[in-house]
């Protein structure tokens, strides 16, 4: 705990750190199951982080029962937003998802499928001929098969974080937008409040949702959890009327190239490119780096012909915080008594953070969550208890 005395401004039942997709959903599950006092800190906007860069791909494709089961009820939520949510709109369009593999993966692509199925996704692993009707846009070179889920697609992060923040504050929830975290106030191995440069929030209960930013509020108060930083660029593009455009999103894990429609006559790209290391999230330079289109065109000219000529909007970066598994980190800290992490999203907070929102509401409320996510444990890495990567390290864990 600082040495300063700061003046006490506030007292709540829950502070939530972070206004994101997680925080934003975590905050908005308290209010609804009846947390009492619930205050939300952003340091800068609801969004303006990570969660307002992210690639909005839904997708249920897991190596491991936890995520998968994770990914299963957040895009539920995500797809019938107005039962679940009643307030604004998710912007889900259900395009399908295609992971392509080659045929050193094609074994891995079909126990996944076989592990989905069971529990009770519609998915399938297909053929090459039947990835070309699919996807006709696709060169099949050095493809095996691919993973299919006719309900993927893409929604809006920005519009989801809006809605749960509306449907929160209806429930009372206190919002203190500008005004960051500066320490974790912790004594007696319990979390006591929260410091801001307001002064003092005083609490026995913290949600620590602030993705790439996590380590730097953990690290003075003794927890330490093994979060690794590195950057990551998205590119848009435009095809003109009348041309050709993706029909699904696609994941290549052959080429390594992900791409999925927008709006209109706009699709987005990611190629694996200058993901340098990052020291802390606060160094990642946003605007896209000198070479990324043409690293962006080159992979499309390898796996999308038809697109690679296709006009260029903008692209921008942003911060992967990954885990050493490549999996989250959900839990209570270990040490800290009432100090709840829900960081190391390793590319997968999007379609999970309605999940999430839900289980950790749960567990800060000491109420079994509909989901068992003890694997996620802050523990598992000293343990050495790291969940499987069916295609190695990276976000298709």
């Amino acid at each position: 705990m600082p040495d300063s005395v700061a003046r006490v401004i506030d007292r709540a039942d829950v502070v939530v750190i972070g206004g994101g997709l997680v925080g934003a959903s975590v905050a908005y599950q308290l209010c609804r199951s009846g947390a009492g006092r619930v205050v939300l800190l952003e340091r800068d906007g609801l969004g303006r982080g990570d969660s307002g860069r992210t690639f909005g791909m839904v997708r249920r494709h897991y190596s491991n029962a936890v995520t998968a089961l994770l990914a299963l009820r957040g895009s539920d939520t995500i797809m019938r937003w107005d039962e679940e949510v009643g307030v604004g709109a998710s912007g889900y369009v259900r395009t399908g998802y295609l992971l392509p593999v080659p045929e050193a993966l094609a074994g891995a692509g079909r126990a996944n499928v076989a592990r989905l199925a069971a529990l009770g996704l519609e998915t399938s692993f297909v053929s090459p001929g039947e990835i070309a009707e699919i996807e006709p846009l696709l060169a099949l070179d050095g493809i095996a098969g691919a993973a299919y889920e006719p309900d993927g697609g893409f929604a809006d992060a920005q519009a989801m974080i809006l809605s749960w923040f509306a449907a929160a504050s209806a429930l009372g929830l206190v919002a203190r937008l500008g005004e960051p975290a500066t320490a974790l106030l912790v004594a007696g191995g319990r979390v006591r409040g929260v410091r801001t440069p307001e002064g003092d929030i005083g609490c026995d209960r913290v949600v620590l949702a602030t993705g790439a930013w996590g380590r730097e509020l953990l690290l003075p108060v003794g927890v330490d959890v093994p979060i690794a930083l590195k950057r990551v660029q998205v590119a848009v593009l435009r095809q003109p009327a009348g041309a050709a455009r993706p029909n699904v999103v696609c994941s290549d894990a052959v080429s390594n190239v992900v791409v999925r429609p927008d709006r209109g006559a706009l699709f987005c790209a990611v190629a694996y490119f200058g993901d340098e290391p990052l020291d802390a999230a606060d160094d990642c330079e946003h605007a896209a780096s000198p070479g990324y289109e043409a690293a962006i065109r080159h992979s499309l000219a390898e796996r999308y012909p038809a697109l690679a000529g296709a006009g260029w909007e903008h692209a921008w970066a942003g911060v992967y915080d990954y885990s050493p598994d490549w999996n989250p980190i959900i839990g209570e800290a270990p040490g800290v008594e009432g100090l709840h992490l829900a960081l190391a999203w390793s590319g997968h907070g999007f379609k999970l953070s309605p999940a999430v929102g839900e289980v950790v509401a749960a567990e800060v409320l000491g109420i079994e969550p509909r989901i068992d996510v003890s694997a996620l444990r802050p523990e598992r890495f000293a343990e050495g208890a790291l969940l499987q990567l069916a295609y190695g390290p990276g976000a298709r864990a």
